[in-house]
């Protein structure tokens, strides 16, 4: 019972976290050519790695989703 909801408040901050830089990264490039920035290529590495990070925590909580979801009658994960 307490790990099946340690994975759920697990993959629930995972998607929060992950759907937050995405939007984040998203936002910021939105904002880009609106702004002149002194230094847009830090700028823009900022915009692509919050969108980057972002897209990458989602796919692993979905993979992690999937994989807990089709093993969850052998306990075979955490």
């Amino acid at each position: 019972m307490f790990k099946t909801a340690l994975r759920v408040v697990t993959l629930a901050l995972c998607g929060i976290i992950g759907l937050w830089a995405v939007v984040h990264g998203i936002a910021l490039a939105a904002i880009v050519s609106a702004l002149r920035h002194e230094d847009m290529l830090q700028y823009l590495l900022e915009v692509s790695v919050s969108i980057a990070g972002g897209i990458c925590v989602l796919s692993v909580a979905v993979q992690q989703l999937n994989c807990w979801r089709t093993h969850r009658k052998d306990g075979g994960l955490i």
